[in-house]
C-alpha cells in the first residue's frame, strides 16, 4: 500500500479538530450546570430562607443580661435601683458608703503635682465608756456625766427609778447637754394611750420636758398636754406634775451644790 502523505495529515488534522471540540462541549456544560445552580439560588423565594437565630438570654449569678436586640432593656432595668449619689470634690460618688473622700497631692519628681483621691474608711472610735462595768460606771458617775448617762442607758428597763435618777445626775453634771433626758422621754416614756401604763408614760414625759425646757430647752410641751387632756388629766393632776419638775429641779441643784459648789437653778424656780 503506497503511503500519501496529504491523505494522513488531513486525518491527522480532523482528529485534533474532533479533541478540541469535544474539549468545548464538556467546558460548556460545566458554565451552564454552575450558572443554573446559581440562577436557582438567586430565584429561590425568600420565605423558604432560615431565618436567624436571636441572641438567647445569659444567666449570670440569676441575673439576666440583657441583649439590645430582645426589646426587654427598660424593663429590665427597672428592676435595679441605682443607688444615690451626691457630689464632693466634684467627683460623683455613693451617698451610702462608709468612708471620707479624701485629696491627696503627688509629687511627680519633675517640679509638677498631681491630685488624686481616695476614699478613707470610717474608723468608729469605740466609747470608752461601754467598754466598762455597772460598778465601775456608778463609782464614776458620782461626778462624771457620761458615766451617769451610760449606767443610766443601760439600766432603763431593769431598774426605771434608778435609771431616771442617774439621767437627771447627768444633766446636773452637765447642763449643756440635755440629751440624757430627752432621751429618756423618747424611749422610756413614748407610750401613749388610756391605759395605766400609757398615762403614766405620757406623765413622766410631761415632766422631763418640763424639767429639761426649765435648763433651756425649746422642747414643745404642747402635744403631750393634749394628750394628758384626752386622757382624762385634771387641773389638779396638772398642778401635781408641775410639783414634779420642781422636785427635778431640786434635785439637779443639790447635786451641783454638792459637786461644784455652786448651782445654775436658782431658788425661784422651786
Amino acid at each position: 500500500m503506497r503511503f500519501d502523505p496529504i491523505y494522513s495529515l488531513t486525518r491527522r488534522a480532523d482528529k485534533i479538530v474532533k479533541t478540541k471540540l469535544l474539549a468545548l462541549v464538556v467546558v460548556g456544560a460545566g458554565v451552564i450546570s454552575t450558572a443554573t445552580l446559581l440562577r436557582s439560588n438567586l430565584e429561590a423565594p425568600l420565605g423558604k430562607a432560615v431565618p436567624a437565630q436571636s441572641p438567647s438570654p445569659t444567666i449570670i449569678e440569676g441575673n439576666t443580661k440583657v441583649s439590645a436586640t430582645d426589646g426587654s432593656a427598660s424593663a429590665a432595668a427597672e428592676d435595679f435601683d441605682s443607688p444615690e449619689t451626691e457630689i464632693v470634690m466634684g467627683l460623683q460618688v455613693l451617698k451610702d458608703r462608709n468612708c471620707t473622700v479624701t485629696r491627696h497631692y503627688i509629687d511627680l519628681g519633675n517640679g509638677m503635682v498631681t491630685e488624686a483621691y481616695s476614699c478613707v474608711p470610717d474608723e468608729k472610735t469605740p466609747n470608752p465608756y461601754e467598754l466598762l462595768s455597772d460598778d465601775e460606771l456608778a463609782v464614776l458617775a458620782y461626778s462624771d456625766p457620761q458615766a451617769a448617762s451610760m449606767l443610766g442607758k443601760r439600766m432603763v428597763e431593769s431598774d426605771p427609778a434608778r435609771s431616771r435618777e442617774l439621767l437627771i445626775r447627768a444633766v446636773a453634771l452637765e447642763p449643756t447637754n440635755l440629751e440624757p433626758v430627752m432621751w429618756l422621754a423618747a424611749v422610756a416614756y413614748s407610750l401613749r394611750g388610756h391605759s395605766k401604763a400609757a398615762k403614766d408614760a405620757t406623765a413622766n414625759a410631761y415632766v422631763i420636758t418640763l424639767t429639761a425646757r426649765a435648763l433651756g430647752s425649746d422642747s414643745d410641751v404642747g402635744p403631750i398636754i393634749e394628750d394628758l387632756r384626752d386622757a382624762g388629766l385634771t387641773d389638779e393632776g396638772f398642778a401635781a406634775l408641775d410639783e414634779a419638775v420642781k422636785d427635778d429641779l431640786s434635785a439637779i441643784r443639790k447635786i451641783q451644790l454638792e459637786v461644784f459648789g455652786k448651782s445654775a437653778i436658782g431658788e425661784e424656780l422651786l
